[in-house]
């Protein structure tokens, strides 16, 4: 169960992407790690800085034109840490069935720091 869950859409252009027209890897790990760090920070009512990206799977491809579907949920809450899982959903538009599926997932590790920058206990 999550200890707080958040999402956020976005749609994949073409300056996202390589010339084939699929999602650079970087463009998909930066809306996670942003989305991911906005649940850390609520969680923890402080910033927060990225101090690990776990083992992420990119399961199938993400094209120019899909709406993506990022859900951040934390799950666990050490001292100063926040581990939060990430999961992305590619939709692809058009058709009567529902094209959503899960496209990457992956666990980010925050820290909680104060003004100076240095980790600071939950």
């Amino acid at each position: 169960m999550a200890l707080l869950e958040l999402q956020t859409y976005e749609l994949v252009f073409p300056e996202h992407a390589n010339p084939n027209g699929a999602a650079f890897g970087g463009f998909v790990l930066g809306l996670m790690d942003k989305v991911a760090s906005y649940a850390a920070a609520k969680h923890a009512r402080n910033p927060v800085v990225t101090v690990a990206v776990g083992s992420v799977q990119f399961k199938v491809p993400i094209r120019v034109g899909d709406l993506l579907e990022v859900k951040a949920a934390v799950v666990a809450c050490g001292r100063t840490s926040i581990s939060v899982d990430v999961d992305v959903y590619r939709d692809t538009f058009g058709g009567k069935d529902d094209n959503r599926v899960l496209a990457t997932s992956g666990r980010l590790t925050f820290v909680a720091v104060d003004d100076k920058g240095q980790p600071k206990l939950l």
